[in-house]
């Protein structure tokens, strides 16, 4: 038995060392997502006034649906509606992450075949697995200790120790939850393509579950380590027993993930994978083809969320209004043109935000090529007579056409939730005026996948400042030049603007420059050196 788990702690200390950047960086941005949400509550909610004012516009079965039911109308503070209107995505965030992180460590060195060389040494047949548990465990453990911390630090109105630790844990409970999830996947299926859908397809079910069950205040919510993880209600009734519920979960799935592990064969999942056909078919036989299989399950997967948005964030354009007037922080950062409707302004910030939101699909599709650069497929393909460039410009066809869906989708989902109070024409063109800003994102990244494959992941830095500017840019009073200096920064917003060609005309040269060179050293650069 001991043999089983030989060489653990060393095995512990080289995860340590393998994740000594990724760990850090999602711990980092985990907490400090917490704590820029924390600085900016206490200013949009100055009073009891503004407080019922949220609290009421939240309680409608829109935003339950999105962000979970509402609590403590009679008690209210900054710290609890924080809770109430935030935790639900971090717990998103750290679920993904999660997702990914074990994968790597598990399936993806599995069908790598790095686990079969550790194996060749005196390294027990658990120990992979039980290492990737456990570093999961201390990273997610850290997280919630880290949050904890700095909401006491930060000191908040309402804040207490009791609901600052609720808050953390919660987020590492459901952290652990989806690393158990994401290890029994990697015991069932043979590739590391089918755990990460997997992870991705029960994270969006296990939302709708809590969405449903918050709604119809039913069991579904509970059932969702999502809708578990907001039962303690933090900075209000501050309950744990909903986390040793979560803890528990976690327990019971990695002791049968680790159960399955032990018996099953090396390189092979539970369920066994699908032969497939004994010939490609001809679409494959070309790199357009190549490429549209590998990226139409993520297209699915990303177009149907962008519509889910689009209807959830259009359903509330009829009680906007009401709720902007009697908030003078949130009619601040929405308000960005007082000539316009507040509804109008309400649009134009929705669709700056989502608009990023939107590029995220088409950057991974530009760098798909990377990831199977790094995994040593390029080489087996480009020892074929296959031109890098087609290659390369088959991904980029694909990444394009999503820029285009992804905004469609959006548009789709706003104008037909609204109630009639969107006109259709008005959001397309609100959404595609987008599309310069995209397609720059997708030259940062073919650049870097070109040029500099091994700061690749730059591009998501680049994508956070992007973001942040964005969202909390005029709320923190930044110089108007650094909130522009983004590659949506100087988009027209639709319709609260005028059109304006200029700064589009900049982002498409900015973009075929980025691209050119991409793709040029790309073609003459050596493969596999990432």
């Amino acid at each position: 038995m001991e043999t089983n788990f030989a060489k653990l702690s060393r095995y512990f200390l080289f995860l340590c060392r393998r994740e000594r950047i990724a760990s850090p960086v999602w711990i980092i941005a985990l907490t400090a997502a917490t704590v820029i949400f924390g600085s900016v509550y206490p200013g949009m909610l100055p009073d009891e006034a503004a407080m019922q004012q949220m609290a009421a516009t939240m309680n409608n079965p829109a935003m339950i649906a999105m962000m979970g039911p509402v609590y403590g109308m009679e008690d209210l503070s900054p710290s609890s509606l924080m809770s109430q209107q935030c935790l639900v995505w971090v717990l998103v965030a750290a679920a993904i992450m999660n997702v990914f992180l074990v994968n790597r460590h598990s399936r993806v060195d599995e069908e790598l075949g790095r686990l079969e060389m550790f194996r060749a040494m005196p390294v027990g047949r658990m120990t992979g697995a039980v290492a990737t548990a456990l570093f999961a465990f201390c990273v997610n453990l850290l997280i919630s200790v880290l949050t904890a911390v700095s909401l006491l630090i930060m000191n908040m109105d309402g804040t207490t120790a009791a609901g600052a630790f609720a808050y953390g844990l919660a987020i590492g409970a459901v952290g652990m939850v989806f690393a158990a999830l994401t290890l029994l996947a990697a015991q069932l299926f043979s590739t590391a393509r089918g755990v990460t859908g997997f992870g991705m397809v029960a994270l969006g079910i296990l939302y709708v579950l809590r969405a449903m069950g918050d709604v119809r205040e039913n069991a579904l919510s509970i059932v969702s380590p999502l809708g578990l993880a907001l039962r303690p209600e933090a900075f209000y009734e501050n309950n744990y027993w909903p986390l040793f519920l979560l803890a528990l979960e976690f327990a019971n799935i990695i002791l049968l993930a680790l159960g399955i592990c032990a018996y099953r064969d090396h390189g092979m999942g539970l369920l066994p994978a699908g032969k497939g056909r004994a010939y490609a078919s001809q679409a494959l036989r070309s790199p357009m083809g190549l490429a549209w299989r590998l990226s139409i399950k993520s297209t699915l997967a990303w177009g149907a969320g962008m519509l889910l948005l689009g209807i959830a964030y259009g359903s509330v354009c009829t009680q906007i209004e009401s709720f902007l007037e009697n908030n003078p922080t949130m009619k601040e950062m929405v308000f960005q043109n007082d000539q316009s409707s507040i509804l109008d302004n309400y649009v134009a910030v929705i669709y700056s935000l989502m608009a990023m939101l939107a590029s995220v699909p088409v950057m991974l599709s530009a760098m798909r090529i990377h990831g199977e650069e790094k995994h040593g497929r390029l080489e087996q393909i480009f020892a074929k007579r296959v031109w890098r460039i087609d290659f390369f410009i088959a991904f980029l066809f694909i990444g394009l056409m999503e820029s285009f869906l992804m905004l469609l989708l959006l548009s789709t989902g706003l104008e037909v939730s609204s109630g009639g109070a969107l006109d259709s024409a008005t959001q397309l063109a609100a959404g595609l005026v987008y599309l310069p800003a995209v397609w720059c994102m997708t030259g940062i990244a073919v650049f870097f996948v070109g040029v500099l494959p091994k700061l690749t992941p730059a591009v998501w830095a680049i994508f956070a400042y992007s973001f942040f500017m964005s969202y909390f840019g005029r709320m923190l009073d930044f110089p108007e030049w650094v909130i522009k200096a983004t590659p949506f920064g100087s988009t027209p917003r639709l319709p609260i603007e005028d059109f304006a060609a200029q700064p589009l005309a900049v982002y498409i040269t900015l973009t075929v420059v980025l691209l050119t060179c991409g793709i040029a050293r790309f073609r003459v650069r050596d493969i596999g050196r990432v």
